[in-house]
């Protein structure tokens, strides 16, 4: 697919072909984790444009709020990573308004789970306040990042609701 951001940029977003298959009640390149669908975007972008990538999608950014989450989004990636080919993921969540409390882009839900990497948050030069998830030592960590960074975006969205047959 193929649009114009803002007037100037054009750009593409490809998901790639082994996720096309609809998998439970998920769009096509989406794969159904728990109650949502989530799927990594080709294309890097700052914070930003990540979730606007993923809002051409029908999606968010993906938020993780519990341990379980995390292990099935951490499943996804691995058996993905060949495909993905990142090794830094953006996901939801953001302290710009308050360093240290990170919010829910939209709903500024506070987040309360977190896998931190050892050391951090740190934010680092004093201007690091979106999360990004990395693997370290063979799990998924948390870091916060410049907003600026370029990464790929991990996108979430409800499932879509079966048919209704009236008859």
């Amino acid at each position: 697919m193929t649009r114009s951001y803002g007037g100037t940029t054009n750009f593409v977003i490809r998901i790639k072909s082994h996720f096309a298959k609809v998998r439970g009640d998920c769009p096509a390149g989406f794969e159904s984790l728990g109650m949502s669908c989530f799927v990594v975007l080709n294309v890097k972008g700052s914070y930003a444009a990540g979730q606007k990538y993923c809002e051409m999608v029908g999606a968010s950014l993906a938020v993780i709020r519990s341990q379980d989450e995390e292990a099935l989004i951490d499943g996804y990636l691995r058996r993905n990573i060949s495909q993905i080919q990142e090794d830094q993921i953006w996901i939801g969540g953001t302290d710009l308004l308050q360093e240290g409390t990170f919010l829910v882009p939209g709903t500024q839900e506070v987040l309360t789970y977190f896998n931190w990497a050892p050391g951090q948050p740190d934010n680092y030069g004093r201007g690091e306040h979106c999360l990004d998830i990395f693997r370290d030592d063979a799990q998924l960590r948390w870091n916060d990042q410049l907003c600026n960074t370029d990464r790929v975006p991990l996108c979430q969205r409800e499932q879509i609701e079966p048919p209704i047959i009236v008859g």
